[in-house]
């Protein structure tokens, strides 16, 4: 069985950015990545009140926001607004059951996304 994830093309629902865009997908990711790091770190050295390390959600929403839309080669933006892009241009979804497509799989990774931060983030005010 092919790869849905590994062809340079739009395919509605399951992939809308190319290589370029992947790789801004990525940097996203670890930039906030870093800052979670960066966040915990100084969290824990200047002792912030509990209820502050809550917002340890919005780097974590950051850094799964670029690791996971790199993973699935969709950008849930370019679903809402019915885009795709492969080759730096950016061209709009004309057909109306395939931006249906591309929204649902956008919801589906907002979903991920914040479920996932909202794990990181209470296991980090739990634990520490």
């Amino acid at each position: 069985m092919e790869d849905l994830h590994s062809t340079e093309a739009y395919i509605p629902g399951v992939c809308n950015i190319g290589p370029a865009e992947i790789n801004k997908r990525l940097r996203i990711g670890y930039i906030g990545l870093a800052l979670m790091i960066i966040f915990i770190i100084s969290a824990e050295v200047y002792d912030i009140p509990q209820i502050w390390k809550l917002a340890l959600f919005a780097p974590a929403v950051y850094a799964l926001s670029g690791f996971i839309q790199a993973r699935n080669h969709f950008c849930f933006l370019f679903g809402f607004l019915g885009l795709f892009s492969f080759t730096g241009k950016k061209t709009r979804v004309r057909d109306t059951h395939q931006l249906q497509k591309d929204r649902s799989r956008a919801l589906y990774l907002i979903s991920q996304i914040v479920f996932g931060s909202a794990l990181i983030t209470l296991m980090y005010y739990f634990i520490s």
